[in-house]
């Protein structure tokens, strides 16, 4: 189940809609669902706020405001889940996030 959700995710990072598919789940039943992006999006909102709260916090006990940062790298998996890059841009105010390191 595990499997199937981990690539449900990624597939949802590149895609609208994806089918989460688990063969012989519970006493030889299938369990088959589409999955939209949104779905996982309301999911992930508690997520979200906990993640949102963290970067402003840390902005704030850098010293620095978003005037001074002149860009953002994103390192890691996670970071390629669109509503996580939205929130990294509005915070950061920034219209383009950067990958050039290799995590």
């Amino acid at each position: 189940m595990l499997d199937a959700i981990e690539k449900m995710r990624k597939l949802l990072t590149a895609n609208k809609e994806a089918e989460i598919n688990c063969e012989s789940l519970m006493e030889d039943q299938d369990f088959r669902k589409m999955f939209k992006r949104a779905d996982m999006e309301k999911l992930m909102d508690p997520f979200m706020r906990d993640f949102s709260l963290c970067i402003k916090e840390s902005l704030a006990k850098s010293g620095l405001s978003c005037g001074h940062i002149d860009f953002v790298e994103l390192v890691g998996e996670a970071t390629r889940i669109p509503i996580i890059q939205e929130c990294i841009k509005q915070i950061y105010g920034k219209n383009d996030l950067s990958r050039t390191l290799n995590s």
